[in-house]
């Protein structure tokens, strides 16, 4: 779904980013650049920088840049399409018809009136839980040690024990039983069409979206002998328990080192009060690919913090897995005697928190604890069969791991380095699990490595630099193909925006030609612009990546020859003529040189 052009134009217009970053950090001048300390990653030196003429910003540490767009992406941790709604609610600026077709428009606005929907009644369980109709939920509260600014908080309220009192309530204010049923605040019965409150008799949860809408409820009972203990919202339009964190409305910073994941509501209030801060819980739901993503924009480092019971420790792995499959690096708080987050650290404190943290397990220090959970080691023939699985484990790691394992492993068990190893060693390779590698030194904050250094990538760099700054660039590589010129999409149609600018003796619209670009490309650009210092051959500089570009291009379609050649199958003919292709390639590479 793209904007229209004279819209985005007006909304960057009237968002000046020098304004915009200034409203998150202090920005002091420097050369050419404004410069402050990076809102998303931590650091006491300033690289973040921002250029007023271009509008666009780039930080030398973490590397994130790109428009005023890609920056509230970025620091507030939205998508698209909500940095652009967030943006043009900042500037007063109504949001374009034209963007939707009848169909779209007609959805947009049965979301607001469910998201309005779910705000008041919000309101009304927490005005319940205060008033004289709350005196239950307040003392079940209290027992569970939830103080009144936990209450304020996090929004917590009470839902009336009759079967129509929401019902009524949002009726008064123009609400339908057909739209409180699609928020998720009506039930309707299968059999009738009569339609009662979902939640009953319960302490009620918000559960408040990043951008600060309630989207949804997790609603507990007061009594545990009370079965189901929790009802949650279902799928809504509004409201997926798949794509969506517990807590995470609260994680607004954006020097968040890592995130800590904990299994209910409770365990994120719980370790609010005691001051950890940067918990997150899933809901009512194992740990999901959609979730681990979510996680993923806002740090690099997790924690799984799960109760310490044999259903918790089952989750654990579950989580490990796919937080892992997604370039997390992950660790696991190990809670003593089955304890939960919320139990320990009400016992405990954030001092006793901080030290199970400290002494998190890896990835795959917590599989060897799970897997010697299903043996009883003090008899010989278990411990023995755990020795063998876990060797069989630990031989599928890197060698600095497999030393630190067998050793704890020799401990655990008291077989020597020398058989540990031996019986690694011994495993066939189709025994051997995968290996799963981990980072285990934690980074700092969100921090991200540069896009990875090579021929291809330096040589489109700097033709993206010399584009950017002479139009004799653009014309030397739209000679040759500016299509073959950038290996990826994103590129292509970036340098095509720019080719056209220049074609109608214009000056390229950055911040236009970026916004409708994904991050990982508008970064890139903003990197290319990093370097200020003026080329003094533009042309023979240009030609050069050029040419570099053409090597690069002529050696893959070599490599993918050989790749062919390979082929057992080939006729006497195919493979003579691969062989002539391929001479002619190294031919012209030669030429090139």
């Amino acid at each position: 779904m793209a904007y229209p052009d004279h819209w985005m134009n007006e909304l960057l217009s009237k968002s000046d980013i020098v304004t915009v970053v200034s409203s998150y950090i202090e920005l002091k001048p420097k050369g050419r650049r404004l410069w402050g300390l990076c809102p998303v990653h931590g650091e006491k030196t300033a690289s973040f920088s921002v250029s007023p003429d271009k509008q666009l910003y780039y930080c030398f540490g973490c590397h994130i840049g790109g428009s005023v767009i890609q920056f509230i992406m970025d620091v507030e941790h939205m998508t698209f399409h909500e940095a652009v709604e967030h943006l043009a609610n900042r500037a007063g600026l109504a949001m374009p018809q034209e963007v939707n077709d009848a169909a779209m428009m007609q959805e947009r606005a049965k979301r607001e009136r469910l998201a309005e929907a779910c705000q008041l009644a919000a309101r009304f369980f927490m005005e319940t839980l205060l008033g004289e109709g709350g005196v239950s939920g307040r003392a079940y509260l209290k027992k569970r040690g939830i103080s009144s600014d936990a209450v304020k908080r996090f929004g917590i309220g009470y839902a009336p024990s009759e079967w129509e009192a929401l019902k009524k309530h949002l009726g008064d204010k123009g609400f339908t039983p057909e739209e409180l049923v699609e928020a998720g605040l009506l039930v309707k019965k299968a059999d009738s069409d009569r339609t009662y409150d979902a939640y009953r008799g319960r302490v009620i949860f918000p559960i408040i979206a990043a951008n600060g809408r309630v989207i949804g409820f997790g609603a507990r009972v007061l009594n545990n002998d009370e079965k189901p203990k929790y009802i949650n919202t279902g799928d809504t339009l509004l409201y997926n328990k798949r794509n969506n964190l517990y807590g995470l409305n609260l994680q607004k910073s954006g020097k968040l080192n890592d995130l800590v994941m904990v299994e209910g509501y409770t365990d994120v209030i719980g370790l609010y009060e005691a001051g950890v801060t940067n918990a997150v819980a899933s809901l009512g739901t194992a740990l999901t690919q959609q979730q681990a993503r979510l996680l993923k924009r806002y740090v690099s480092n997790v924690y799984i913090a799960y109760d310490g019971d044999a259903a918790g420790q089952n989750a654990t792995i579950r989580g490990l897995d796919i937080l892992s499959a997604e370039g997390l690096n992950v660790r696991v708080i190990v809670f003593p005697g089955g304890q939960d987050p919320d139990e320990f650290v009400r016992a405990n404190g954030k001092e006793g928190f901080d030290h199970l943290k400290e002494e998190a397990l890896t990835l795959n220090s917590f599989k060897l604890v799970a897997l010697a959970r299903n043996y009883d080691l003090s008899k010989d023939t278990e411990r023995e069969q755990y020795t063998m699985e876990a060797c069989r484990f630990i031989g599928s790691l890197s060698p600095v791991e497999r030393e630190r394992h067998y050793q704890q492993l020799s401990k655990q068990t008291g077989y020597s380095m020398e058989t540990l190893r031996a019986q690694g060693a011994s495993a066939r390779p189709d025994e051997r699990q995968q290996p799963v590698t981990v980072k285990d030194k934690i980074a700092v904050g969100r921090r991200r490595e540069a896009e990875p250094d090579n021929e291809r990538i330096r040589a489109e760099n700097a033709l993206l630099f010399h584009m950017l700054q002479y139009p004799v660039a653009i014309k030397l590589a739209q000679e040759q193909g500016l299509e073959k010129q950038f290996a990826s999409e994103g590129m292509r149609t970036f340098a095509k925006g720019l080719a056209e600018a220049y074609a109608r003796g214009m000056e390229p619209n950055l911040p236009l030609l970026l916004s409708n670009m994904e991050k990982v490309d508008a970064e890139r650009v903003s990197a290319a612009l990093k370097d200020e210092a003026a080329c003094t051959e533009p042309e023979k500089a240009a030609k050069d990546c050029l040419c570099r570009i053409e090597k690069c291009n002529l050696a893959e379609q070599i490599e993918e020859i050989k790749r062919q050649l390979i082929d057992p199958a080939l006729s006497a003919d195919q493979r003579a003529g691969y062989l002539r292709e391929m001479q002619a390639l190294n031919l012209r590479m030669r030429g090139l040189s």
